[in-house]
């Protein structure tokens, strides 16, 4: 059952605190992916909690929230990022982040918040929004594939302790 009151909107400072609580639940999800690839870093919650407070206003970012019943479920936050150089890379708009909380997956609040996420990149003025997606997330895979993101490089790694 999909309920009536999903909202999509800007993060404020307020939100922040719960922003940073799914920002650490998706650095887990993906630790427990990969825990080579991704790590924790020291005093990594308050790292966060300061760094969305800075990002919450940044003109060159977008950070949303999504409520559900009036409670914030999810996230998103995408940036416009500088070309590279080293990565061949045009300045482009990055979606760094999106996450439910698992009780209110399939309701279709991931999909408006991706939806809300590719409009706020719209209005960043970039041509593209890039993305990256675990490997092992065959749930985002699908739902970004669904929504018209295309493969545009693989990353690759090799654990030298291993091989």
């Amino acid at each position: 059952m999909k309920p009536s009151n999903i909202t999509i909107r800007k993060a404020t400072i307020d939100d922040h605190q719960c922003v940073t609580k799914y920002a650490i639940k998706l650095v887990h999800q993906h630790q427990n992916f990969n825990p080579f690839r991704f790590g924790e870093f020291e005093n990594h919650e308050q790292q966060l909690f300061d760094f969305f407070e800075e990002q919450i206003s940044n003109p060159k970012a977008v950070v949303l929230v999504v409520e559900v019943e009036n409670e914030i479920v999810g996230y998103s936050f995408i940036r416009l990022e500088e070309s590279s150089f080293v990565d061949i890379a045009p300045e482009s708009v990055w979606l760094h982040d999106i996450y439910i909380d698992e009780s209110a997956r399939g309701m279709g609040a991931g999909k408006l918040l991706l939806d809300a996420s590719i409009d706020a990149a719209k209005k960043l003025g970039s041509q593209v929004l890039m993305l990256q997606v675990a490997a092992q997330n065959e749930f985002a895979k699908k739902l970004f594939a669904a929504n018209g993101f295309k493969v545009a490089t693989y990353e690759m790694m090799m654990n030298l302790k291993e091989g």
